[in-house]
């Protein structure tokens, strides 16, 4: 698994890179995670996703830290730390999957689940599913799933934990900087691999840096909307943003 290219990309490829990335925080800014859900499949289809899987792990660094910065005083601490075991196993072994398993079928693989949460998430409370609870226990395998799956791809993993924290019903505010912390603390730590691996090399922050317009300007329109929009609403958002990316990932 080679580092990351010095930007190898022509004027279209960088434009649809760019509008990707723009996408994909907006989505972030308004829910607290989706931005690699969005912006990974629509990256690899202009770069390698042995590109694509740092870039939106180092970005997502940076705007994690600012939204934790921003809501320091709502973040459920207690819900980060239960992933925190998970997260140390899952990523040594998404490094190990990377090179071991076929992406292709993996990314199929998550594809089916976002859109089986998805339904849940849009549908659960009329199946009168929405009472149901995560056992304390659920959460090392939960956190390991996450971690493995955003260090193969760079992201993706807000589905799993939103999956195990959307079953806490927190407040609406409470649940996206919880989200976006947990993300945070899993960033660090895939950050650190991917540095330790050679996968990703200083000389290689210059792709970070050209990135970094499209995610300020996606992140500030998201969190436009996020202001303007009620807690209903905001619910039938990410069942709409999970089903749009679960279907794109069957059918990359």
């Amino acid at each position: 698994m080679s580092g990351l290219p010095t930007w190898p990309l022509g004027a279209a490829e960088t434009l649809w890179c760019a509008v990707a990335l723009f996408a994909g925080y907006a989505v972030r800014g308004v829910a607290g995670f989706g931005s690699g859900v969005v912006a990974t499949p629509l990256l690899v289809f202009a770069m390698p996703l042995s590109t694509a899987a740092p870039l939106i792990t180092f970005l997502g660094f940076f705007v994690s830290v600012r939204q934790a910065v921003r809501e320091w005083k709502l973040i459920e601490w207690r819900r980060i730390v239960e992933f925190v075991p998970g997260i140390a196993l899952g990523v040594p072994l998404g490094i190990w999957l990377f090179k071991a398993a076929d992406p292709a079928l993996l990314i199929r693989a998550l594809g089916a689940y976002v859109v089986l949460y998805a339904l849940y998430s849009l549908f659960g409370e009329r199946l009168k599913l929405a009472e149901y609870r995560f056992p304390r226990w659920a959460a090392l395998p939960i956190g390991t799933l996450g971690a493995a799956i955003a260090t193969l791809f760079g992201g993706m993993a807000g589905p799993v934990y939103v999956t195990y924290l959307d079953a806490m019903r927190l407040p609406m505010r409470v649940f996206r900087v919880t989200v976006s912390t947990t993300l945070l603390a899993l960033n660090v730590v895939r950050s650190a691999a991917y540095l330790a691996s050679g996968v990703f090399r200083i000389d290689d922050f210059a792709l970070v840096a050209a990135a970094a317009l499209p995610v300020l300007l996606g992140t500030w329109a998201g969190e436009w909307v996020h202001d303007r929009i009620g807690p209903d609403a905001f619910r039938q958002a990410v069942g709409g943003l999970l089903v749009f990316s679960g279907l794109a990932l069957l059918l990359r």
